[in-house]
């Protein structure tokens, strides 16, 4: 049960759901876990009110880690486990062309490498995977595509044709959205 205030003086108590800790701000990412933890007699509701900010939890949302395993041209798994999409791209999905080369194209860049995390307005999806740019160090075969000495992934995919730029009309312009554009063109 998780005890909400709702206002001054009185207060709901409510059982843990998904809609539940929606309602509280809980990114979607920790949700399947809470209720898990909740199933299993955890206590601790009352400790959420003072999370201020869910996306500043670095074993959740770090700023750097290594993939472990690729998924698909756009998303992979991280050494603790979350599930990463690359933030403003969308690669081809099963069954689809490319949908091959671009997974395997993905594990060429990133695997076993040390990944910079950034995040933008929208830090995790209805999937509960994380959205970020990825960084990394710039090497021999993409030195064209660095700035400075790194490159931005997701940027990397679209450049290679593995990728195409997302644009959500109904949501905030993305950071790296209208670099993601001038990519396509190029």
């Amino acid at each position: 049960m998780i005890e909400l205030a709702m206002g001054k003086r009185k207060k709901k108590t409510e059982k843990v759901s998904a809609k539940v800790l929606e309602k509280l701000g809980v990114p979607k990412v920790l949700i399947a876990g809470l209720i898990m933890a909740s199933v299993l007699g955890w206590t601790g509701w009352s400790k959420l009110k003072n999370v201020k900010n869910y996306y500043q939890i670095k074993a959740i949302f770090p700023d750097k880690s290594r993939a472990t395993m690729i998924l698909d041209g756009d998303t992979f798994t991280t050494k603790n486990g979350m599930t990463v999409r690359l933030l403003g791209i969308n690669a081809p999905d099963r069954g689809k062309p490319n949908y091959k080369e671009a997974g395997e194209y993905l594990s060429y860049l990133i695997k076993d490498r040390s990944l910079t995390f950034e995040y933008d307005k929208y830090q995790d999806d209805k999937f509960g995977r994380i959205l970020a740019y990825i960084w990394i160090d710039c090497f021999d075969e993409i030195k064209v595509y660095c700035r400075g000495n790194k490159a931005l992934v997701n940027e990397v995919m679209i450049r290679k044709g593995l990728a195409v730029p997302v644009v959500y009309s109904d949501r905030a312009k993305l950071k790296y959205q209208d670099d993601f554009q001038r990519a396509l063109g190029e």
